[in-house]
């Protein structure tokens, strides 16, 4: 009888956890798709009518055509794809060059590079593109301030042309496709390109027909991803490129949609449209072009990892690397600082001062940005890498419908610009009236910001959960634990340190997020990325530069006590275990 009841009780307890597992993963598919699908399809619904969703106007396809008629549409695309070409081919060239030199090679500074390129990739796109404006803009730049005072009678460099912008956005993304292709250069067997040497090849064939083949995944790799990123840029043509009349699917897109009266809704997403066909085209053209091709170089056999000697051309890669260091870092950190220091921008005989600094912490207006900003990073950071987190688990672990929709969900990001997600979600929370007091709200910016930030969360919760051997889930299942407390208390425990690292990188790219607060920001609450780019707009270059001068110090600030503390626990830690070794001698 005893038996009976048990056996029962523990039946009934199964239907239900199960009830309950499913009604959780009913819960997660339908905040997968209110969160990341719901909006985007509004894309598609928004180019088949000609207003807001709350205007009372029928579907139609007319808005689309007139907007495939429109010549500037055109333009605007052509800008576009030579932006990608020229940009993508001088990243991806100039990334894989790196990190040929930093893997394979005897360059002297090779090991700088990584470090170099990592603190490139983690400097707000919005930071390093007003430095550059600082040191390049024709009227007051200081690279022609200081070629005027050597004679030159014109701006020795305009960064608001063709070749400024795409001179910037190039140094922007050579780091992404560094460390995207690094691994590669690394685990490639090198006894393949001493076999090439044996058979009579030079070093200059050896490396284009033997080399850069056997790392074409992550050469097409790093080209599709950049060829994406390059597409979904703002900062940079916001900037530089109105100024020269050069508009690219984001500038062009915010420009139907703010700079004009009444807004062109349908050519924004007609725009929107073609831009995801184009992401989508990129990503079936990888895979096209990989097709069948094997490209095993590591085998069971010991391969040789000695760096291939270069002789006195070494000096020249040295050169390249300090050129890089300097245009990419040091010159425009360089540019901010003086400028931040400076009553007014340019005009040296007014000499430094801290006022600015002084002014941005004490007045009401700049002070309130700052506060939101940090308030910001820190809820938007810990809410992207938490999300990022718990999807990339799901990816990994779970099997069928549940993978692949999540997949699907959170690819969403990657291909949509900033610009286009803020519009997607604007005509999400308008087109449903439970949602509509929602627009213009602080909550739809922060929640746009963190969708925006989940591809770069995504990366490191994949690094995490990848050291994770599934054994040890598999055990707290075997002891009776459910699928979430699984994650909750092992998973989430073992990679607290990722967690964190990844919690304040997504929290330096929210505060350096300048196309979501464009759209989105509420009146009277404008994170720094806004506040700056008014500034500048207005001329107040040396106060812009003061705000992201903060912002970046706090920055370093938190990563030396975060640095710092992982540290004094190690020690704690360790110090809490000494008094127990000799426990474990043996005494005779």
């Amino acid at each position: 009888m005893t038996s009976t009841m048990d056996f029962e009780r523990d039946r009934r307890a199964s239907q239900r956890r199960a009830f309950t597992g499913a009604g959780l993963w009913a819960v997660f598919i339908a905040a997968l798709t209110l969160i990341f699908v719901f909006p985007v399809a509004m894309i598609v619904i928004g180019a088949f009518r000609d207003g807001l969703p709350t205007d009372d106007v029928p579907f139609s396809i007319n808005g689309l055509v007139e907007a495939f008629q429109d010549p500037e549409t055109w333009t605007t695309m052509g800008n576009s794809v030579i932006l990608v070409v020229v940009c993508g081919t001088i990243a991806v060239a100039g990334g894989g060059l790196f990190a040929w030199i930093a893997a394979n090679t005897n360059v002297p500074g090779r090991r700088l590079i990584t470090p170099l390129m990592a603190v490139n990739l983690f400097v707000p796109p919005l930071f390093h593109t007003l430095g550059w404006i600082m040191l390049g803009n024709p009227q007051n730049g200081l690279l022609n301030q200081f070629g005027r005072m050597l004679g030159a009678t014109g701006p020795v460099l305009d960064i608001q042309t063709w070749g400024g912008l795409i001179l910037l956005m190039s140094l922007g993304y050579m780091p992404f496709a560094y460390l995207l292709m690094l691994g590669a250069f690394k685990n490639r067997d090198q006894s393949l390109d001493e076999a090439a040497a044996i058979s009579g090849a030079g070093a200059v064939r050896t490396f284009f027909t033997i080399t850069l083949p056997s790392v074409g995944p992550a050469i097409t790799g790093a080209a599709i991803l950049i060829a994406v990123l390059v597409f979904q840029a703002f900062d940079s043509p916001q900037l530089i490129g109105r100024q020269a009349n050069i508009f690219v699917f984001s500038t062009q897109i915010y420009r139907y949609v703010r700079d004009q009266a009444p807004a062109n809704y349908t050519k924004a997403f007609a725009l929107s449209l073609v831009l995801i066909v184009l992401v989508l085209a990129l990503f079936v053209a990888q895979r096209w072009l990989l097709r069948g091709r094997s490209f095993t170089t590591l085998t069971g056999k010991t391969s040789r990892r000695e760096p291939q000697e270069l002789g006195p051309v070494r000096w020249v890669f040295t050169a390249l690397v300090v050129v890089f260091l300097l245009l990419n870092l040091v010159l425009p950190l360089f540019a901010m600082i003086l400028g931040s220091l400076q009553p007014i921008f340019g005009v040296m005989s007014t000499g430094l001062t801290l006022d600015n600094y002084a002014e941005m912490l004490t007045d009401p207006v700049f002070s309130s940005s700052l506060s939101l900003t940090a308030w910001l990073a820190v809820i938007g950071g810990f809410g992207s890498i938490a999300i990022a987190l718990l999807t990339t688990y799901v990816t990994a672990r779970r099997r069928g419908f549940i993978r692949s929709y999540t997949s699907f969900a959170v690819w969403i990001p990657w291909a949509l610009p900033g610009i286009v997600l803020a519009l997607a979600y604007m005509f999400a929370v308008l087109y449903v009236p439970a949602f509509r007091g929602l627009y213009g709200s602080a909550f739809l910016m922060t929640l746009v910001l963190i969708v925006a930030t989940i591809p770069v969360s995504s990366r490191i919760a994949e690094g995490a959960l990848a050291q994770l051997s599934p054994e040890l889930e598999e055990a707290g299942r075997t002891s009776g634990a459910g699928s979430w407390r699984v994650l909750l208390t092992i998973v989430l425990r073992l990679i607290i340190p990722s967690f964190l690292s990844g919690w304040f990188l997504s929290a330096l790219f929210i505060s350096g997020n300048l196309a979501v607060p464009m759209l989105l920001a509420p009146p009277g609450l404008q994170p720094v990325s806004l506040t700056a780019y008014q500034e500048f707009l207005l001329g107040n270059m040396s106060q812009g530069a003061a705000l992201f001068m903060i912002i970046l110090i706090a920055a370093m600030v938190v990563l030396a006590i975060a640095g710092l503390s992982m540290k004094l626990g190690a020690r704690l830690r360790n110090g809490a275990a000494a008094p127990h070794a000799p426990l474990t001698r043996i005494t005779p």
